[in-house]
């Protein structure tokens, strides 16, 4: 039985799956179970009777019991499992937070094979590093261009899977400048203030700087204004004090810098 409480589960990771020529990929995985456990429970059954059984072609079939072949929407789901991504409920969410709020404020998630890339200030201090190894897939460095200002990493092993485990938690994968329809993570709705707080945390972390003339801090987002307003009405939230968005800039006032533990030169 499934945790009613989990942020993401099988079904919803096995959607950002290609499924072919099926309309829902999630028929793959069912199909797929059907076939080899009433394998395992018939070793003598027939490829024609599996195919009957489970309901999927006979070339499915055929490479799943005799060539023992494995989509990859059940790879990536046996991944999910070791991992414990599947199932994670708020009360475990801290490292899958840390590094959603990172991809918003510092990384990005390739539309190509969902591999996240983190760009980091400091490696020997870093929480992207420290939740990257938390949740057991380490990291490696990555080689930046000449136009970044700083390191990068990504995860060691298994990223396209936490790509796509990030995904289902609502973090967009390709460009944040550009899509009307960008939005903070769906999870932040209903979280408990101590996750909320930390992704607004990491989040000025990597993107607030002092104002230049007044008191408190500002984040520059070239992003919609529907996405600075909810950013804004987010760290208001947390902070309990004034935060407002502009065209171009999310103003967090001096109250809320304090209020938030961020106080700049200009806030003391």
């Amino acid at each position: 039985m499934s945790n009613p409480d989990a942020l993401v589960t099988e079904q919803a990771l096995a959607r950002t799956y290609d499924g072919g020529d099926y309309d829902d990929v999630w028929e793959v995985v069912n199909q797929y179970r059907r076939a080899i456990t009433y394998h395992a429970d018939n070793p003598k059954a027939g490829i024609g009777e599996i195919v009957r059984v489970a309901d999927a072609s006979r070339v499915s079939v055929q490479s799943w019991i005799d060539d023992g072949a494995t989509p990859s929407v059940v790879q990536g789901l046996y991944t999910a499992h070791e991992y414990d991504w599947i199932g994670v409920t708020y009360e475990d969410l801290t490292p899958l937070n840390i590094l959603a709020a990172s991809v918003y404020s510092s990384g990005t998630i390739s539309i190509h094979n969902w591999h996240p890339t983190f760009s980091v200030d400091d490696i020997e201090n870093s929480l992207v590093l420290n939740a990257l190894e938390l949740i057991g897939v380490g990291h490696q460095d990555v080689e930046t261009g000449a136009d970044q200002s700083g390191p990068a990493v990504r995860p060691a092993t298994d990223a396209a899977v936490l790509g796509r485990v990030l995904s289902v938690l609502g973090v967009p994968a390709g460009s944040k400048a550009t899509p009307d329809d960008l939005s903070l993570p769906w999870y932040l709705e209903e979280a408990p203030e101590s996750v909320r707080k930390r992704f607004v945390d990491i989040y000025l972390e990597n993107r607030a700087h002092p104002k230049p003339d007044s008191a408190g801090l500002q984040i520059s987002e070239s992003r919609p204004r529907s996405y600075r307003e909810e950013l804004a009405e987010l760290i208001e939230s947390v902070a309990g004090e004034s935060v407002t968005a502009t065209d171009s800039t999310v103003m967090i006032s001096a109250d809320a810098a304090r209020a938030l533990g961020l106080e700049s030169e200009n806030t003391a």
